[in-house]
């Protein structure tokens, strides 16, 4: 009754995989998350009736595909143990975990090849039929027990510390789905020991809960690097006016690409710092063009106009800025600036673009118009 909810979450798997594809290749650091998601939803797809049935066309002998899907869950369940292992801490616990696995795997092939011929590895509803021995199941079990209860509890004491809350999120959620997989090899190593009938139907719903945990979860930072995305491209749009009007006036500001096609390529966050580099630039050189008079001027003007106190000094920079324009258009005279015209110190990058942001409003907003069309503007 819940088989879709189980093919569900392995497509949801598959497309949060697809979807942080393009990152997850070009970054070395998100590379590992990226390959541990690909794995664990190939080792889910391989337990599905219609994969196991593609398979079973590829290899004849149903004993060695259970093998092959046994072996292999164990290399995804090390690797997913040693990323998060590693993004916790930042070392790699590569000698450790994957020697762990390796031993599984080696103790896992001996018992199979020590059993009584069988047609299957699975644990038949009947402890009589012909199979591999319990220690089999216990040895696969455990490990998998042990990989995914680590994984759930790291994330989840790393998600309640201080991080962003998307990504904290995104932590608890896909610790939740290693628990919750942990959860089934606990309902399994009990169907091991009583063959209950009523237990087997809650592997399929419990696997679909881990699958849609861990995707959610992991795609998270996902949404995360595309709200980042969108504010970035916001961002580049409203300091265009601005822009535009400070570099045709200083054309010898803007930063030239190596061609069309590199400034074509170029990464959106990349082009805003470029921008917000020009911009101050600009403004550097368009200062020598305010006298102090015309500053008061631009002070009294903003004054006028009940600008939120916040944005008082965004309003007087797009004023003055507007004036210094005015003034190297028709040729006057640059001189040496004794005021400091800055605008606040910022600690970041964050911080300068926010403030060129509420600048670049600033200078299309009426109260900068009506400055422009006041006399001491045309002045």
């Amino acid at each position: 009754m819940f088989a879709w909810l189980e093919t569900s979450g392995i497509a949801a798997l598959w497309a949060v995989a697809l979807a942080r594809a393009p990152h997850g290749l070009r970054n070395r650091f998100q590379r590992p998350l990226w390959l541990a998601i690909v794995m664990i939803a190939l080792a889910m797809s391989m337990h599905l009736e219609p994969v196991t049935a593609a398979l079973a066309n590829v290899v004849p002998d149903e004993h060695w595909i259970d093998l092959s899907k046994h072996l292999f869950s164990i290399v995804d369940a090390a690797a997913v143990l040693w990323f998060i292992l590693g993004a916790a801490d930042r070392r790699r616990h590569t000698t450790p975990v994957f020697g762990t696995a390796a031993a599984v795997m080696a103790a896992l092939v001996l018992l199979d090849l020590a059993a009584p011929p069988h047609a299957r590895n699975q644990i038949a509803p009947d402890p009589a039929t012909p199979g591999v021995p319990d220690a089999y199941w216990w040895v696969f079990f455990l490990f998998h027990l042990l990989a995914d209860t680590t994984c759930g509890i790291v994330c989840w004491l790393y998600g309640r510390q201080d991080t962003p809350r998307l990504l904290r999120l995104g932590l608890l959620l896909f610790g939740t789905g290693t628990l919750l997989a942990s959860l089934l090899w606990v309902l399994k190593l009990v169907y091991l020991q009583t063959r209950s009938p009523d237990l087997g139907p809650l592997f399929s719903p419990v696997t679909g809960a881990e699958a849609w945990f861990m995707a959610v979860g992991a795609a998270l930072p996902v949404a995360l690097q595309l709200r980042a995305h969108r504010d970035h491209r916001r961002t580049y749009r409203g300091l265009a006016p601005l822009w535009r009007d400070l570099t045709s006036a200083n054309p010898d500001v803007v930063l030239k690409p190596g061609n069309r096609l590199s400034a074509l390529a170029m990464p959106l966050q990349l082009r805003l710092y470029r921008r917000v580099i020009e911009i101050r630039d600009a403004m550097i050189v368009l200062r020598n063009y305010v006298t102090p008079a015309t500053l008061e001027a631009v002070r009294r003007h903003v004054a006028a106009q009940s600008v939120p106190a916040h944005l008082t000094d965004a309003h007087v920079t797009a004023c003055w800025l507007a004036a210094a324009l005015d003034a190297r258009r028709n040729g006057h005279a640059p001189q040496s600036q004794t005021v400091n015209l800055a605008g606040p110190d910022a600690t970041d990058l964050d911080e300068e673009t926010a403030h060129l942001l509420q600048v670049a409003t600033a200078y299309c907003a009426p109260s900068t118009g009506t400055y422009r069309a006041s006399p001491a503007g045309a002045g």
